[in-house]
């Protein structure tokens, strides 16, 4: 069966960071596991409608582009996910029509213990709060615990599960036509709120598509490192693991070593200096 993993790098910002730090890793999982390397490193679509919105867009496009026609299953990983040596394969155990994907780390229906999703919603409510005021309504509301990005498209974040867009299991045959669908019905929902991963979910969700893959396959470091600055102490019980702020590096070698996957998601500072060390 023919596999590739498949990733977008559009820009100077993009490309430089994932080929300097993240490529070589890639490539040898990917002959490890006889996967072929398609890399798209232009823009698909260079309309107004899509250079008025993030390149991130144009994931879905690059999904189902023609150069993965002659394969039976892909990967789409994001440029800013490490790949640990030795990690296992995702798709060993995919099945039909589904798609894979894992649970947004720390979002309300996660598999993390209540504290640290309470912990992120506080921490994801301040932020959004301080760049997107107009958002005020949703996000102060104090009876709230939870609460996600389906929050700002108007959906109640504690009734349906997130999942992260990050790493995607799918056959190209089959999802290419609906990938480009949402790609060109779907306007984006504004500032903060994840460009296509809400839409993607919606309507994967309402088709019953998803096939849920462990977090160790998609965590995200960006998240766990903003929990660990509110709740060390409970960190260090989770993970059975003295962990503190402090220790920064020694804390995501402790997450590549627990896990298969580790996603960058808006922490591209932190990457930097994480990988910058270890070059």
């Amino acid at each position: 069966m023919s596999k590739a993993i498949v990733t977008l790098v559009v820009g100077d910002r993009c490309y430089r960071p994932w080929n300097r730090f993240l490529r070589a890793g890639w490539e040898h999982w990917a002959t490890c596991h006889g996967y072929s390397l398609v890399v798209f490193d232009q823009p698909l679509d260079d309309s107004a409608r899509a250079e008025a919105r993030s390149p991130a867009w144009q994931k879905l496009l690059a999904m189902a582009a023609p150069e993965l026609a002659a394969f039976d299953q892909a990967l789409w990983v994001d440029a800013d996910v490490f790949i640990r040596a030795g990690a296992p394969d995702p798709l060993s155990d995919a099945q039909g029509c589904q798609i894979l994907m894992a649970r947004d780390v720390g979002s309300p229906l996660a598999h993390e213990p209540s504290w640290f999703r309470e912990s992120w919603s506080r921490i994801l409510r301040h932020s959004l709060l301080k760049a997107n005021p107009e958002y005020a309504p949703p996000f102060s509301r104090r009876d709230r615990d939870f609460l996600s990005y389906y929050d700002l498209w108007g959906f109640d974040s504690a009734r349906i599960v997130l999942y992260n867009t990050g790493v995607i299991g799918y056959r190209p045959a089959l999802h290419r036509d609906l990938l480009k669908s949402v790609y060109h019905r779907w306007a984006d929902g504004g500032p903060g709120a994840l460009y296509e991963m809400i839409p993607l979910n919606l309507e994967l969700l309402r088709r019953r598509m998803i096939s849920e893959m462990p977090s160790a396959f998609n965590q995200l470091a960006g998240v766990q490192h903003a929990v660990l600055h509110e709740c060390a102490h409970e960190m260090s019980l989770w993970y059975q693991h003295t962990v503190g702020p402090a220790d920064v590096f020694g804390f995501l070698d402790l997450l590549a070593e627990r896990n298969y996957f580790l996603h960058f998601a808006g922490a591209q500072g932190l990457m930097h200096r994480y990988f910058t060390r270890h070059v």
